[in-house]
C-alpha cells in the first residue's frame, strides 16, 4: 500500500495530472493511504490542483476526516465536526500542521470559513509547520477580499508573518491586487516591514511592474 501513496506523489509531484487520474481510478483505495507526514492521499490530491483528478476522488471518497471535509467544500459534514461537543474542531491543525481556517480560506471555501469563525475558529493561528500560515494569509493568495475583510474585523493581526518573513500584504503586492493593497494599509499593514531577502512591499511592486499599487505604496509610507 505504501507503494501507491509513493506512486501517487511522484505523478503529482512530476506535474503528470493524467497518470494521477489513471492511479486513482485504477486504485481508489489511494486516496485514504496516509504518507509518512500523515498526509492522506485524498489531502495530496487537494494540494495538487489538479481539478479533474481532485473532482474525482471527492466522488470516490465515502467518509470524510474533519479537515478533508472542509477542503472539499462539504460544509454539512463541517458543522457535524463542529457540533461535537468533545473537541475543538475549530482550532484543531490538520495532521501536516495548518489550521482549519487556513485551509478553507486557501481552497475558497467562504461558506465554511464563516461557519468555523462562528464556531470559534481563531482567525490568528498559523500552521504548525515551517510554512507558518495563516487564514489571512491564505485568503490574499486567493485573492479573497470579502474573507480578508472578514478576518481583519474578527481581529487577525495584519501584520503577522509567515514563512521567509512574508506579510499579508508582501503577498497581495506581488499579485499586484491593489484592493487587497488598500484593504491591508487601511487596517494597519505595515509597508516598510521586511521579508528575509529585504524586499519591502514598494520594492516588489517596483520590480514586478505594479504601477498602480507601487503608487499607492508611495503614498503611505510611514
Amino acid at each position: 500500500m505504501d507503494k501507491l501513496i509513493e506512486l501517487l506523489k511522484t505523478h503529482i509531484q512530476n506535474r503528470d495530472p493524467e497518470k494521477t487520474l489513471t492511479l486513482i481510478k485504477e486504485h481508489p483505495e489511494v486516496i485514504n493511504l496516509e504518507d509518512e507526514n500523515g498526509s492522506s492521499g485524498f489531502m495530496l490530491l487537494a494540494y495538487s490542483g489538479f481539478k479533474e483528478a481532485f473532482t474525482k476522488a471527492v466522488l470516490l471518497k465515502t467518509s470524510f476526516s474533519f479537515h478533508e471535509a472542509i477542503v472539499s467544500g462539504k460544509k454539512e459534514i463541517v458543522a457535524q465536526y463542529l457540533d461535537e461537543s468533545s473537541a475543538d474542531w475549530a482550532n484543531t491543525h490538520s495532521k501536516d500542521g495548518f489550521a482549519p481556517l487556513s485551509l478553507a480560506a486557501f481552497f475558497d471555501q467562504t461558506d465554511i470559513a464563516l461557519l468555523l469563525l462562528d464556531k470559534g475558529a481563531d482567525p490568528n493561528l498559523a500552521a504548525t509547520n515551517p510554512t507558518k500560515v495563516n487564514a489571512l494569509h491564505s485568503a490574499v493568495a486567493k485573492e479573497n477580499h470579502k474573507l480578508c475583510k472578514i478576518l481583519l474585523e474578527k481581529g487577525v493581526n495584519v501584520n503577522t508573518v509567515q514563512m521567509q518573513n512574508v506579510t499579508a500584504l508582501h503577498s497581495a503586492v506581488h499579485r499586484g491586487n491593489l484592493e487587497i493593497t488598500k484593504l491591508l494599509i487601511e487596517n494597519g499593514a505595515d509597508p516598510s516591514l521586511k521579508m528575509d531577502n529585504g524586499d519591502t512591499p514598494l520594492s516588489i511592486a517596483n520590480r514586478e511592474g505594479h504601477g498602480l499599487v507601487a503608487a499607492y505604496l508611495k503614498e503611505h509610507q510611514n
